[in-house]
């Protein structure tokens, strides 16, 4: 009921929503109309049964009541006294009522009311349910909070609204009763202040008098005065709180992602790993606090965040199960390494791939937590050389690895139960798949005695024996078309669901 990330909440207030329309739409129609057994029925019973029950509900969440107990329970321990239950129910009830006498609360209760039909003056009740859409349209809320920040501002525009009203009501009376026909009391005289200071106008009462139509003119342009204040202080409200408007649309739709990477930074290697990711179709996440960046992001398509994300409480709006990695790729080696600082912190397990423009630094990124660290100077060299004195394999493998002849190098990771599990390398015919073996990352430590090479702290076989076990875990890199690799792991996946292995 709380929870905006629940992925269920959205589907409860559109009901609620929809309930409180149609009880809205059935008293509207009882005025002039006779109520059907079955409309009946269910304004008095079933809208209210949910109402009764939603109301209980939020009244039992209200606070925290094993909180208190247990607060209490220590605190009796460490001070080697006797459980204070009276204080502990005190509480409890005081924060009950509290909550039963806040606005949202009356509503809802009011929203109940209706349903005891032989006190007819309760059904105007009724009309209190549409205020009940307030707790399950986030958008009206965010502009009810945008407004209480100029709470003073708009406090004070209302009392002095007030005070020209009364004033002008009391000069027009004064003027006007008597001798303008429209005007039978103060409370007309009020009413005509009114729509006058509001601009609208509607010409039932109009003054008669030169000393009320001097008045109408300085009403009028207080109005207008009015109007344009109002105007400029809930545009500043709205300029104040933009970012965080967006901060909150960018967190619901993270919260409806199943999994996403994130980005950190928007250097030109960060804008290459983006588009790689997007191609492979990856929800893709960049984050920085350099507004630029962002706004250079949001053209490129990416969902964007403007904060700095070595603040914990960053890190916390974000749910783990649903990072596939995360990308440091800042271009200050100090920067970097305090991020991977503060991302391992709050996930133990979250993949961290970092860039390091110093290779002295190389280690010690890899000691503050990262996965994988890559010197783009020295990645950059070794390609140039490669470039130089091999051009023609050059140009193989890069149109390889931009899949420019559909051919491609891709992982594929041996799930238990598989067909390919505990098989060696040559009773698996790749040759029939119409892929090329050119490694395997090992899990699990291995007898062979094959050289080896070292990725992400495990044994990669480059080339390997025929004599190689194949275990669940492994990493099996192959090379070739697209449609190939795609079906090679879909029968992995088939194999495992159909217990082929």
């Amino acid at each position: 009921m709380e929870d905006e990330t629940y992925k269920y909440k959205k589907y409860f207030d559109v009901f609620m929503i929809m309930i409180v329309l149609s009880s809205v739409f059935i008293l509207l129609y009882d005025v002039s109309n006779t109520l059907g057994k079955f409309l009946y029925y269910y304004d008095v019973y079933f809208v209210t049964v949910i109402f009764s029950i939603e109301y209980l509900i939020r009244l039992w969440i209200s606070n925290d009541m094993s909180k208190v107990a247990i607060e209490e329970y220590e605190e009796s321990k460490f001070l080697d006294r006797e459980f204070d239950t009276w204080k502990v129910t005190k509480q409890n009830v005081k924060a009950k009522f509290k909550y039963i006498l806040s606005p949202l609360a009356i509503i809802d209760l009011l929203a109940i009311l209706p349903a005891y039909r032989p006190l007819r003056v309760l059904r105007v009740f009724v009309l209190f349910r549409v205020f009940k859409i307030l707790r399950y349209t986030k958008s009206i809320n965010s502009f009810a909070n945008i407004l209480q920040t100029k709470k003073f501002e708009i406090t004070t525009l209302f009392l002095l609204v007030v005070f020209i009203t009364f004033v002008g009501g009391a000069i027009m009376y004064v003027f006007e009763y008597g001798k303008n026909q429209n005007i039978h009391n103060f409370f007309d005289a009020i009413y005509w202040s009114f729509v006058t200071i509001s601009t609208v106008g509607y010409g039932d009462i109009a003054p008669v008098t030169d000393e009320g139509r001097a008045l109408t003119l300085v009403l009028i342009l207080s109005g207008i005065g009015f109007i344009s204040f109002t105007t400029s202080i809930i545009s500043s409200a709205f300029t104040e709180k933009l970012e965080e408007l967006k901060s909150n649309r960018v967190e619901s739709e993270i919260n409806k992602l199943d999994n996403y990477y994130i980005v950190c930074g928007y250097s030109n290697i960060a804008k290459l790993i983006s588009s790689t990711l997007q191609k492979d179709n990856k929800n893709v996440l960049v984050i920085s606090k350099n507004k630029e960046y962002i706004e250079e992001a949001n053209n490129d398509g990416y969902l964007t965040y403007n904060y700095d994300i070595t603040q914990k409480e960053i890190l916390h709006k974000f749910t783990l199960s649903k990072i596939s990695g995360c990308f440091v790729l800042y271009e200050d080696d100090i920067l970097n390494t305090f991020l991977i600082l503060s991302i391992r912190a709050y996930g133990k397990d979250i993949k961290i791939i970092a860039i390091s423009n110093l290779e002295s630094n190389i280690e010690k990124m890899k000691i503050a937590g990262a996965n994988n660290v890559l010197n783009p100077t020295k990645i950059s060299a070794l390609l140039t050389f490669e470039y130089i004195s091999n051009p023609i394999t050059f140009a193989a493998i890069e149109a390889i690895l931009y899949g420019r002849r559909n051919a491609i190098i891709d992982e594929i990771e041996v799930l238990s139960t598989s067909f390919v599990e505990k098989k060696l390398v040559n009773e698996i015919n790749f040759e029939k798949y119409k892929l090329i073996l050119i490694g395997v990352v090992k899990n699990n430590s291995s007898k062979m005695m094959q050289k080896t090479f070292d990725v992400y702290d495990k044994k990669f076989y480059f080339n390997p024996d025929f004599e190689l076990e194949i275990e669940t875990g492994d990493i099996l890199i192959v090379m070739g078309y697209g449609i190939s690799i795609n079906y090679f792991r879909s029968l992995i996946l088939d194999s495992v669901v159909l217990g082929e292995g």
